[in-house]
């Protein structure tokens, strides 16, 4: 009998133990089922916040890309309604400048008198471009800091920064184009002709009036570009440069934060 409890016992023993087995593999079942799920539902809402900045991006793209279309139409535009407006002005110019007689004289001012607007559509050319280079920098912030939000950081400042430059790069294209309507055509009304032209004293007071004229349209016309450079174009590269900035600011912006969801 002694012997027989005794078995009983280590039976007994044995169950409780293989219960116990039992349950923590089952315990243990649930716990990886459920950390499996996590990991799914993470995983999948990982993909769909991806395909949400991807979506995101290019919409922006295209209405970037639409932007700039619009102001390069508008400053094609422009200039030809102004070439239209400023027609009678040149006319009056190039038939003041065939008084020199002087041919040598008369050809350079003729090609001194087409480079002003010249110059200013090769400026405002540049500052396009410019822009749209600010464009794409800006878009890959927009990128990163997707990312960013995607990863679980604070982005709040960052899409303020961006927000501001689009702005800026909006109101300097709208300067560009404003600048590229503008012409510069020289001026005869001062360039008397109380002394006739056919005689040497006439003919310096006429390359006399025709010089000061030039310089005054070169002084205009640089005073406005720089004016440009130094005003809407500076603005519009400073907002980029402090949404750059503030991305930077972000730590880790492009940390994958696979571990911090794990732990979820």
């Amino acid at each position: 009998m002694g012997l027989l409890k005794t078995i009983g016992v280590v039976g007994g023993i044995a169950g409780i133990l293989l219960s116990a087995s039992v349950a923590f593999a089952e315990n243990n079942g649930r716990a990886n089922t459920a950390t499996t799920t996590r990991g799914v539902r993470a995983e999948a809402a990982r993909e769909e916040a991806k395909e949400r900045m991807e979506n995101a991006r290019e919409e922006i793209k295209t209405r970037m890309e639409e932007k700039r279309e619009e102001a390069k139409a508008r400053m094609e535009t422009a200039r030809e309604e102004t070439k239209t407006r400023m027609e009678t002005r040149r006319e009056e110019a190039e038939h003041r400048l065939n008084d020199i007689r002087d041919k040598a004289k008369q050809q350079l001012a003729k090609r001194l008198a087409g480079q002003f607007d010249a110059l200013n559509k090769k400026w405002t050319d540049h500052f396009i471009q410019q822009l749209d280079h600010y464009d794409a920098i800006l878009l890959k912030i927009q990128e990163r800091t997707d990312i960013a939000a995607t990863n679980g950081k604070d982005i709040a400042s960052t899409s303020l920064a961006i927000a501001s430059a689009n702005t800026a790069i909006d109101d300097a294209r709208a300067a560009v184009v404003a600048q590229a309507a503008t012409t510069y055509t020289l001026d005869t009304s001062s360039v008397t002709a109380t002394v006739a032209t056919t005689t040497n004293s006439g003919q310096d007071k006429l390359v006399q009036g025709l010089r000061k004229a030039f310089q005054e349209l070169h002084k205009a016309l640089f005073k406005d570009l720089m004016a440009l450079r130094d005003g809407a174009m500076k603005d519009a590269r400073s907002a980029v440069q402090d949404a750059l900035q503030t991305l930077r600011q972000i730590p880790k912006v492009d940390d994958d934060d696979d571990d911090d969801s794990a732990d979820d």
